[in-house]
């Protein structure tokens, strides 16, 4: 019988910030939808669900991501942030006030403090071309970012992009059917669940890769990461660092387990043993 690996996600949202970075000449669209959700969430009683903000630069969004920051450390807050502005592929988010780019990767690093804080409960929207470039700041060694991610992973016009997020923000807010919300998005938006992303990588690891080879190098990164922290380098530390990193790869658990508690900021959502037991028949069918 096949063994398959269950991984349920759950991530709740009480408040949507619409963060624009548009020009003030463009057709404001970030303004529109602001507009259009609270009339609609009105109208079935959801009221101070979504929140508009115009970006101007670099320095007054660290502010406001600063400010919800606060907020879910309180606990009063898991924010979904839809970010409306232009995208370059190579060049990252574009901010029109100040002409600046944020880096794809930089803007990961910038929203995840707001993952940790909400208990892996931050979703991102992107309505702006080459979003999907955001997906590649995560890494399984470092906390995810987001829970989830929706963005278009090519050019797209504004209108279609518009058509497209209005009716996906009505379904969330009134059933939230996540699911059923992404049949209202056009096919150039793509979803990035970190979750069954990090699983999916973590098994095909232990089932393709964790062998003496791949942990013997595992070891010299974690000694070189000990003593870059550390400041200095001697024999002593390093071969302290050496003899403490193969006594934590030779337990594989242990191994896993820390993965999953840096990824999902100290949560482990599918346990070792479920883990394991799914590698074994893989590795038993190859």
């Amino acid at each position: 019988m096949a063994v398959e690996l269950n991984y349920v996600a759950i991530c709740r949202n009480n408040q949507i910030f619409i963060l624009d970075g548009l020009s003030t000449d463009e057709y404001q669209t970030g303004r529109k939808l602001h507009e259009d959700i609270v009339d609609y969430g009105r109208t079935i009683g959801r009221l101070n669900h979504c929140s508009h903000f115009k970006i101007k630069s670099k320095t007054a969004l660290v502010a406001y991501l600063k400010a919800m920051e606060t907020e879910c450390k309180a606990g009063v807050l898991m924010p979904a942030l839809h970010f409306e502005c232009h995208g370059d592929e190579d060049k990252g988010l574009w901010l029109a006030g100040s002409g600046e780019f944020i880096p794809w990767p930089e803007l990961a690093s910038l929203i995840a403090p707001l993952n940790a804080a909400s208990r892996n409960n931050l979703s991102v929207m992107l309505a702006t071309c080459h979003g999907y470039k955001l997906a590649k700041g995560v890494n399984v060694k470092t906390p995810c970012p987001f829970h989830f991610m929706i963005a278009p992973n090519e050019e797209i016009s504004a209108g279609l992009i518009y058509d497209s997020v209005l009716p996906f923000y009505k379904e969330v807010i009134s059933t939230g059917e996540l699911n059923t919300a992404l049949g209202h998005l056009d096919s150039k938006f793509k979803r990035f669940i970190a979750g069954e992303w990090f699983y999916t990588m973590v098994a095909s690891f232990f089932t393709n890769n964790y062998g003496a080879k791949a942990r013997a190098s595992m070891v010299e990164e974690m000694v070189d990461n000990e003593v870059r922290n550390a400041g200095y380098h001697n024999r002593q530390l390093v071969r302290a660092s050496r003899a403490r990193a193969k006594k934590h790869l030779a337990n594989p658990q242990n191994f896993y387990n820390d993965l999953c508690r840096s990824f999902f900021h100290g949560q482990i959502q599918v346990p070792y043993e479920e883990m394991k037991k799914f590698v074994d028949y893989h590795k038993s069918i190859r």
